[in-house]
């Protein structure tokens, strides 16, 4: 714009010149002591514009030159600035692609360049992630020195490495230290949870473990799998250290009522058992049989009802019962009823029992007690033909 804006000017004073000497044709004196130069005007003119047009060319020659040096210098720094941009690119493309040997050579370019200072920082952190790419240890641990020199803020990705790194030598005491510092600058970053997720995991820390899938459950990074898959062992460590009835009782409450109808109610119930709490496992398992139906729960069910009263052995065959309702064609609830009632020394019951169980499926556990129930009701033979099909079935296995 302003360029033809001059031009403009330039033209309406040629036009203006050009008429102007049409009307006027006059001469022009020069007075130099005593010597006196007459000129024509229009030739006067044509000599001062043809000078300002030399001298115009002759100061831009002249500034040219002084200012050669500075153009030099800035298209040098400029070239420089180029290729640590296009360094920098190929760094990051190489090391996305597996390249790393490539990313950490592109890298280190940038670092020599003189005009790299501003990309020093993701410099550095390509490189160094890329020589531990490749275990090279000694060049990461010397670019992780060059990291360590920047602001604080700037150390995240440097600690994450750290960490990583010593997750994977299962060097604890580093990869603790290492999450600390980048807990301190981000503690919500999904890398850094993810990570401390994982130490947390091997320290066989379940209250930690349940804090990180908290965070990554919020942030939708691990699916449901995951989540259930951490979530069950979490709970079930916690089961595993309780120690004493008041400890268990508290552990069951912090665990949500969804997870009691899961595959946990089986440690629940183990649990139970092993603190002598035979009462509270049978009612346990009242209460959450119906509502999944795992058949580890009979098995555990008929363990904790030897240790109780006559009266409430009969309840369980009750219950036992009302199960069968639901599910006829059971054989691991028919099997159930067949040890509770030859508890009870019901021999007829748990014949009829134990027999609808073989016809459902084959069991040598049920067999076995189907000979003992025989043997108490003077069926000898019978009982011998049942252990005989127990041992056939043991030799078949054993030949294959």
């Amino acid at each position: 714009m302003r360029s033809l804006l001059w031009l403009i000017i330039l033209f309406i004073m040629a036009v203006t010149i050009v008429v102007s000497g049409n009307y006027y044709n006059g001469n022009v004196f020069i007075v130099v002591e005593q010597t006196q130069i007459r000129i024509n005007l229009h030739l006067f003119i044509g000599l001062i514009i043809l000078t300002v047009v030399f001298l115009y060319v002759l100061l831009r020659l002249i500034m040219g030159v002084v200012h050669l040096p500075g153009r030099w210098t800035q298209w040098r720094v400029n070239h420089q600035r180029h290729q640590v941009e296009t360094a920098l690119n190929r760094a990051g493309l190489a090391f996305f692609e597996g390249r790393f040997q490539f990313a950490e050579r592109e890298a280190e370019r940038v670092l020599r360049n003189k005009q790299g200072h501003h990309s020093r920082a993701l410099a550095l952190l390509i490189a160094a992630h890329s020589a531990d790419q490749i275990d090279d240890v000694a060049k990461r641990d010397q670019y992780l020195h060059e990291i360590a020199k920047l602001p604080e803020k700037q150390q995240l990705s440097r600690y994450l490495l750290l960490a990583r790194s010593a997750l994977a030598r299962h060097d604890d005491v580093g990869a603790k230290n290492a999450l600390q510092a980048a807990t301190k600058i981000n503690p919500n970053l999904t890398q850094v949870v993810k990570l401390q997720l994982r130490y947390d995991w091997e320290q066989g820390n379940p209250h930690g473990v349940l804090q990180q899938i908290t965070k990554l459950g919020r942030a939708d990074v691990l699916s449901d799998s995951e989540l259930r898959s951490y979530r069950h062992w979490a709970y079930q460590r916690i089961l595993e250290n309780a120690n004493d009835p008041s400890e268990l009782k508290t552990t069951l409450k912090m665990i949500p009522a969804i997870e009691h109808e899961s595959s946990l109610c089986v440690d629940i119930v183990k649990k139970y058992l092993q603190l002598g709490m035979y009462p509270q496992a049978l009612k346990y398992v009242k209460k959450y049989y119906s509502l999944n139906f795992n058949p580890t729960l009979l098995l555990l069910f008929s363990q904790a009802n030897q240790y109780s009263s006559t009266k409430e052995q009969q309840k369980s065959i009750e219950i036992a019962e009302k199960w069968l309702e639901q599910r006829p064609h059971d054989p691991h609830l028919l099997l159930l009823l067949g040890e509770l009632s030859y508890e009870q020394k019901l021999w007829g019951k748990a014949k009829s029992y134990l027999e609808s169980s073989l016809q459902v499926a084959n069991n040598n556990v049920a067999r076995l007690l189907l000979a003992k129930v025989l043997e108490h009701s003077g069926q000898q033979a019978a009982a011998e033909q049942q252990r005989n099909q127990v041992l056939a079935t043991i030799s078949n296995d054993d030949e294959i």
